[in-house]
């Protein structure tokens, strides 16, 4: 595992498309098929958020990962703590575990 093994920015990665490949599969359930990840957080929040199938609370878990994934895959100027890493994995349960119920 990425954590264990103390790749914290790859963790952090991971975490994130974790959380997105089950928002994507929400949204398959609805046939749509966003074709950019801003697309999916757009679609997320018309589709399940606004109409509070899905907490803000945890949408908000996919965003903050988002621009943590950001900075992480594509930005060299923010470090990945033990910490950052070790919330992030607990967030993807909690999204996860939200959206199973919505499957």
């Amino acid at each position: 595992m990425l954590y264990e093994g103390g790749q914290y920015r790859d963790s952090v990665t991971m975490s994130y498309y974790a959380m997105y490949s089950s928002a994507l599969a929400l949204l398959l359930k609805k046939s749509i098929s966003p074709k950019t990840h801003e697309g999916t957080l757009r679609q997320l929040t018309k589709e399940y958020v606004k109409t509070g199938l899905l907490s803000k609370k945890t949408y908000g878990y996919l965003y903050d990962a988002h621009e943590n994934r950001n900075d992480s895959s594509y930005g060299y100027s923010k470090t990945f703590t033990e910490e950052d890493a070790e919330e992030l994995i607990l967030q993807a349960e909690k999204f996860i575990n939200e959206v199973e119920t919505l499957l």
